[in-house]
């Protein structure tokens, strides 16, 4: 909500970029939107997550909010995202610059005639160091199973922890593997969920 000194919070930063991001992908039927999504076993939560051809992460840092937490989100969202843009208001963009990696996008907040803009201050590129481990524990038990399965690797492992479970598909699978697997999935939990798939 804009608040009497003119400064917009996290919730319409929210509802304006994903206003955006539904009319960027308006032809795509293969786009889900998912917020809140818990990685690395919910260390963190992505604040709005773009599946498709790719897993692309939005962290939203207004001008309200601290950027005490802001480098552990970055570590966690490196190890599991495709792509990761910060969406961030003018009081912290010089600051959270210098903060995020190079391959991070930027998109800068700003208030204009008809509502929230965004302006591109840096074009993201793709994640160079995604990690195995941590994309396979997106995966449910059952899904983890049946990707073993499919290539006959799941001698020893079935009624095992799911450590075990997922250290087998890493041994097993690359990550390019593993993560289509991991969208995929996504994907089919938000349509099942009822959450915003494109028509």
């Amino acid at each position: 909500m804009i608040r009497q000194d003119g400064i917009f919070g996290d919730a319409e930063i929210r509802l304006a970029l994903l206003s955006r991001l539904l009319e960027e992908h308006a032809d795509d039927a293969d786009t889900a939107f998912i917020e809140e999504l818990g990685v690395c076993r919910g260390q963190t939560r992505i604040d709005l997550a773009v599946v498709n051809g790719l897993l692309h992460g939005y962290e939203i840092k207004s001008d309200r909010d601290s950027l005490r937490r802001l480098n552990g989100q970055v570590e966690f969202y490196s190890k599991v995202v495709d792509r990761a843009t910060l969406v961030v208001g003018g009081r912290h963009l010089s600051e959270t610059l210098d903060m995020i990696p190079r391959w991070w996008g930027a998109l800068l907040v700003t208030s204009g005639p008809h509502g929230l803009q965004f302006k591109t201050m840096r074009r993201g590129r793709n994640n160079p160091h995604r990690d195995p481990r941590s994309l396979v524990e997106l995966l449910w038990l059952d899904d983890a199973i049946s990707l073993l399965t499919r290539r006959g690797a799941t001698r020893g492992v079935r009624g095992k922890p799911r450590g075990i479970v997922w250290d087998r598909v890493c041994e097993n699978f690359d990550v390019h593997e593993i993560a289509a697997t991991v969208r995929a999935k996504l994907k089919a939990r938000a349509a099942m969920q009822g959450s915003a798939l494109l028509p």
